[in-house]
């Protein structure tokens, strides 16, 4: 009976990426290219935080070994240097024999492999967008997202809207993709139907350097527009900015937290001497402000500093960056599941902890909870502004939670920031 038991269990079948002392995981990450200002530093971040606790022991006695593919964003030129194919790089991962992607980035590119990780049993976690494409549990139960939906994220925008500018004429530009179409979809469900809506192409952005941008502001400014939306990446937040600025038009913006970090954003405009044209921006975030008094900002500190190959450059007073600490958000996300799992680390196993636990020790103000029904993950988060080209504070504090359907946005308590003592 005891060799019987021995034989079947030296028989089972091992997990991909799965060794006794160490996990693989992986990710396509625009690290060069149109995409690349500030989205360069997420995968990073997060590789920081591995790193920061491989030197703890690893998570149960495993250390994470995380690749990093360069897609450029699925786009050429521009300084890309990766290779401009999600697929051709995914392939690329799954030949590494990977567990799982991890935080790989971008609607357009990650829609595009889907299909692929989901034929190879490929678990696809926290997927960087706010798409509700990543929330399809009967066709890719292997697929979640992690941050508020781009759909959450504007119908909380929508209520500010009503509640502070109800007479305003407001105009929206979205990407031309899933990013766009869930923002305005969000807008309209809480109430917010844009006088003109604009949709760019993110290939004429980058042939364009940027001026396909300019006619779309020129419109707004003619149609008198006071308010407006912008669910877009930085490199289209900067052309906004920019072709407003030269029109001497100053609406309110509303940008989506995907494109309003004020130290990406800033970049183009640093060199001139002019005042950061962001600065007055409202945008939205579910992690702590940068100016925030909270315990995961001094350990986000303390794990960049730790990096000197991420981050050689990153001293006791860089600015952390939204682009970091969106990073380190799901970075920690991962180790706290892959912890919560156990010892014994399967992809199904991992997935069922991802399904049947509540994460409340994570960087995020609202907590991160997966059903086998619901996998989109944060459905929350509060209003902030830009104060500065590296700052940004909240708006009032107040923290809200709503669907991606017709339900009503409504106030809750911020979770507590607490970090695990094992992580410490």
């Amino acid at each position: 009976m005891t060799l019987g038991s021995s034989v079947l269990a030296s028989a089972a079948p091992k997990t991909p990426g799965v060794t006794a002392k160490q996990i693989t995981i992986g990710a396509t990450v625009p690290l060069t290219g149109i995409a690349s200002p500030g989205y360069s530093d997420v995968a990073k971040a997060a590789n920081a935080v591995f790193q920061y606790v491989n030197k703890k022991g690893g998570v149960n006695g495993r250390k994470i070994k995380f690749i990093l593919k360069d897609d450029c964003y699925g786009t050429p030129g521009f300084g890309c240097t990766g290779i401009p194919n999600t697929a051709t790089q995914t392939r690329a991962l799954l030949s590494a024999g990977i567990f799982a992607t991890v935080g790989s980035l971008g609607t357009p590119t990650q829609d595009s492999v889907r299909t692929l990780l989901n034929a190879n049993h490929v678990p696809q976690l926290f997927v960087n967008s706010g798409s509700l494409d990543w929330n399809n549990p009967t066709k890719y139960p292997g697929l979640f997202g992690w941050q508020t939906s781009y759909n959450v994220e504007a119908k909380i925008f929508a209520k500010y809207i009503l509640a502070t500018y109800p007479t305003a004429n407001v105009c929206y530009l979205g990407q031309g993709d899933d990013f766009g179409a869930d923002g305005l979809a969000g807008l309209v469900a809480g109430g917010v139907t844009p006088s003109d809506t604009q949709l760019y192409s993110v290939g004429a952005l980058v042939v364009t350097n940027g001026a396909s941008i300019a006619p779309y502001v020129a419109r707004f400014q003619s149609d008198k527009c006071t308010v407006v939306v912008l669910d877009t990446i930085p490199g289209a937040t900067d052309a906004t900015l920019g072709a407003a600025l030269k029109l001497g038009y100053t609406p309110h913006w509303i940008i989506s937290s995907v494109g309003a970090d004020p130290v990406t954003v800033d970049g183009p405009f640093s060199k001139y001497p002019i005042p950061d044209p962001e600065i007055g921006a409202v945008s939205f975030s579910y992690l702590p402000a940068s100016t925030a008094t909270n315990a995961w900002n001094t350990w986000d500190r303390k794990v960049l500093l730790a990096d000197k190959t991420d981050f050689p450059n990153f001293t006791a007073t860089t600015p952390i960056t939204g682009n970091m600490t969106y990073g380190i958000g799901w970075g920690v996300a991962f180790v706290e599941a892959l912890k919560a799992t156990g010892r014994n680390v399967t992809r199904a196993g991992f997935l069922k902890t991802l399904t049947h636990t509540t994460f409340k020790q994570t960087p995020a103000l609202t907590a991160l909870r997966y059903t086998p029904t619901n996998h989109q993950g944060l459905s929350g988060g509060y209003l902030v502004t830009v104060t500065s080209a590296s700052a940004t504070k909240a708006l009032t504090g107040q923290v809200y939670t709503t669907d991606s359907g017709s339900g009503p946005v409504k106030p809750i308590k911020a979770v507590a920031p607490s970090i695990p003592a094992w992580l410490k």
